[in-house]
């Protein structure tokens, strides 16, 4: 380890080198609020460097300018720089002084590091062309859906307006048959690229489905300049000059006349309204689309909201074994809607609809009240899941744990499964859920490990006590050396992490044999029990082999 003195020379020349071209550091924490701040701040801000420490750092800005840098802080990637952007800084820090920002985040280190600088000719004109010429990205609908809704909450906590743009290329399998599979990625390329550009925050785009194309924006882009634009890229790539229609549709957000709630409503019911019909749907603004989604949803919410009101499901109980022994570790219990039919439509329906977290009360309170007086002398120990969605939701999570204060000594006797886990964005704020549980007794699992392209650094963020491993890396593991590999590899590095791994969908005794030689310490699956409506387990007949070896 370096002593004080070569730790001092390191920093030094770190700050020379970060004031070379900047006038102002600062370093914002996983909270968004400045920790450090040094150098010519008040030039910049109208205030010294130790008067910023503790203020939310996209205050130090414009109003109109936090919604891009908001999107510059998700974009950015350990070791890269992201900017420089031109930007304005807050009329009461600094009277609307122009400056040039930079951001990085390093490795290891959960917080992101700004440079801040007087705009130069040279600054400025660097600014523009990173803007245009800048590596974006087409988000999924899921993470657009998160995207959009961040963007929506900026937007309404600074009092701007946003419009949603929808982009259709009505004939997109034909041309992507006539032109091949090749053309098609760099087509999509060239939208991202035209997209992002214009974009409110250069994150918040989106190929929904084949060749149906969103954006989050201000006023001042046009659906007809989007068109325009794609519809001239994808004529000079057509080698025929022939190129194509792009139609197109703008919703408004319309915040001031719809709740937030609502709107993230209005926002999933549209997005899936577009995924569906394309432009031809008959939505103008998320008003609108509100009134459309509770049009088309009033009888099934209504029934949704009910089910919950009146707790009308019951558990079924599947076990979660020891590989070795071949016993009990805890029963996971599954909610099963009794005639109402399927479970998982219901879930994603909840989820659709932004009811998860109502969902999940219910269950919570439901599980509570099982383990208290129908699981009273038994010490037993049971899972119970939790949307991703709803792990995310702070009123859900203070509800539960309003509930949990009210029945203490659970601790023990409770793990919470996380699922829908690849679509946690939220990572600061899950983790100081996950050891507020802690404290209290309880672990936690992640569940859907391996199914997101985040899932490892879901390890490195969240304290979990277990990661149940995705289906798709234990269905074929007997035919998949690729699969044994990444599962062993997993089993070490979580032994290493004192974090347990559970795999799921084992149906016979080779498999679990299998996962037990990887490491893998639990499972679940039909092999040891299918759900049932009492918590009973059986150990298989040929559980002895199980536990060889």
């Amino acid at each position: 380890m370096a002593d004080s003195k070569e730790i001092k020379i390191q920093r030094d020349r770190f700050l020379a080198f970060a004031f070379a071209s900047a006038d102002l550091f600062l370093e914002v924490a996983d909270n968004e609020k400045v920790i450090f701040a040094l150098g010519a701040a008040r030039s910049l801000t109208g205030v010294d460097d130790k008067a910023l420490l503790g203020h939310q750092w996209l205050d130090v800005f414009s109003k109109a300018d936090r919604m891009a840098l908001a999107g510059l802080h998700r974009k950015a990637r350990e070791g890269q720089r992201c900017g420089p952007i031109a930007v304005t800084m807050d009329e009461k820090l600094g009277g609307g002084q122009k400056a040039i920002i930079t951001g990085i985040r390093m490795p290891g280190n959960g917080s992101f590091y700004l440079t801040i600088g007087f705009t130069t000719a040279l600054m400025q004109r660097l600014a523009d062309e990173i803007k245009e010429h800048a590596n974006y990205e087409l988000l999924d609908k899921d993470k657009f859906l998160y995207a959009a809704k961040e963007a929506l909450d900026i937007a309404r906590s600074v009092g701007q307006e946003l419009d949603m743009t929808l982009l259709d290329v009505p004939e997109a399998e034909k041309i992507r048959k006539r032109l091949g599979e090749e053309w098609w990625d760099e087509f999509s390329a060239t939208v991202a690229g035209i997209l992002g550009a214009r974009s409110v925050d250069g994150y918040s785009v989106a190929e929904i489905n084949h060749g149906r194309f969103s954006i989050i924006h201000d006023k001042t882009v046009t659906t007809d300049a989007l068109r325009a634009e794609i519809e001239a890229a994808a004529k000079k790539a057509d080698a025929s000059g022939d190129g194509f229609e792009i139609q197109g549709k703008t919703v408004s957000s319309d915040l001031q006349s719809i709740t937030e709630r609502d709107a993230m409503k209005a926002l999933i019911y549209t997005i899936n309204e577009f995924e569906r019909k394309g432009t031809a749907m008959n939505i103008e603004s998320l008003n609108s689309g509100f009134k459309a989604y509770v049009s088309a949803n009033a009888q099934k919410i209504q029934q949704f909201k009910t089910m919950i009101s009146q707790l009308s499901f019951t558990f079924n109980f599947q076990p979660i074994v020891m590989l070795k022994e071949a016993k009990l570790s805890h029963f996971e219990m599954l909610v099963r809607f009794a005639d109402e039919g399927s479970t998982q439509e219901w879930i994603v329906f909840g989820e659709d609809i932004g009811m998860a977290a109502d969902l999940d009360i219910a269950v919570c309170e439901r599980a509570i009240n099982y383990l208290i007086y129908k699981a009273s002398n038994t010490r037993t120990k049971f899972a119970i899941n939790l949307s991703g969605q709803s792990i995310q939701n702070e009123q859900f999570f203070k509800t539960l744990m309003a509930k949990l204060t009210m029945n203490k000594g659970l601790g023990q006797r409770v793990v919470f499964e996380i699922t829908e886990s690849s679509r946690i964005t939220e990572l600061a704020m899950v983790s100081n859920f996950i050891e507020t549980l802690h404290k209290n007794g309880y672990e936690v699992c992640l569940d859907d490990f391996g199914a997101g392209g985040m899932s490892f650094q879901y390890l490195q963020r969240l304290n979990v006590d277990y990661v149940k491993v995705d289906r798709q890396y234990t269905q074929n593991l007997l035919n998949s050396n690729r699969d044994a590999v990444l599962l062993k590899n997993l089993a070490r590095m979580c032994k290493e992490l004192d974090i347990r791994v559970i795999g799921e969908r084992i149906e016979a005794e080779a498999q679990a044999q299998k996962l037990q030689e990887l490491g893998i310490e639990m499972g679940q699956g039909y092999y040891f029990g299918q759900p049932a409506l009492k918590p009973e387990y059986i150990q298989p007949t040929t559980a002895s082999a199980v536990g060889a070896g």
